[in-house]
């Protein structure tokens, strides 16, 4: 499609870039169109101010952000576990049929913060931890804990630790056989799948919707002992 790509950390953003007139973004005279994040999911892609400094002056522009700032804090698992609390969704689709076929998708997520409820989901886990997975504000793949691994991540964490995990019922996919192709090699194996769905959504910074339609799907399978799940990670 002959579009000109430039690959920039957060740093050379704010050494390159500046907004002019009327909110655009330019790297000398090329306006920016389009900021797709390689990067900015992980802790480590901010190891300065100046690396916020970057994404602070793509969000105050009009380039258009991929994702948004707030579909990307709609990916951390925090977000995910408060949205599924009773009413949280509703709040969002105003359709009342609509958002309990919304809630048939989620399975039980609870926070292990030091209230009544996080309380309880920490017991919980401790005491049954074949049944969780514990999660991390992280994506990718290779960050969660399962099984026997929880009482001694959980038992590690001060309470201010643990805030900045969430417990999540495991979900038990059924299993078929199949073959993967694994380092060069056929392996015959038993197998799990999860459908994944793309959307495309562009929105202007009022909230008006101008695109929100599927743009596909992708289809992950791995060994049904593999716990992770990650394509880019090497899991699926």
């Amino acid at each position: 499609h002959q579009i000109h790509v430039v690959r920039l950390t957060f740093g050379d953003i704010v050494d390159k870039c500046v907004i002019g007139d009327d909110n655009r973004l330019f790297m000398g005279d090329k306006e920016i169109a389009v900021a797709y994040y390689r990067s900015g999911y992980a802790p480590t892609d901010f190891p300065s101010e100046k690396e916020w400094d970057g994404r602070w002056l793509v969000e105050s522009s009009r380039a258009i952000p991929v994702p948004s700032l707030a579909y990307h804090l709609a990916g951390c698992k925090k977000i995910q576990q408060v949205l599924a609390q009773p009413g949280v969704v509703e709040r969002f689709i105003d359709d009342q049929q609509m958002a309990e076929l919304v809630r048939e998708c989620f399975v039980g997520l609870y926070p292990l913060d030091n209230t009544s409820e996080g309380q309880k989901a920490y017991d919980l886990a401790m005491a049954n931890p074949s049944n969780y997975v514990v999660k991390p504000q992280r994506e990718g793949g290779g960050y969660n804990t399962y099984g026997d691994d929880i009482p001694k991540l959980l038992s590690s964490l001060s309470d201010e630790e643990r805030r900045g995990y969430i417990l999540m019922d495991l979900i038990r996919a059924p299993g078929f056989n199949n073959v993967l192709l694994r380092n060069g090699q056929l392996v015959a194996s038993e197998v799990v799948s999860e459908l994944g769905i793309y959307g495309v959504w562009v929105s202007d910074g009022d909230g008006r919707v101008v695109i929100n339609r599927s743009g596909g799907h992708l289809l992950r399978t791995k060994a049904s002992d593999v716990y992770e799940g990650g394509v880019a990670a090497g899991f699926a």
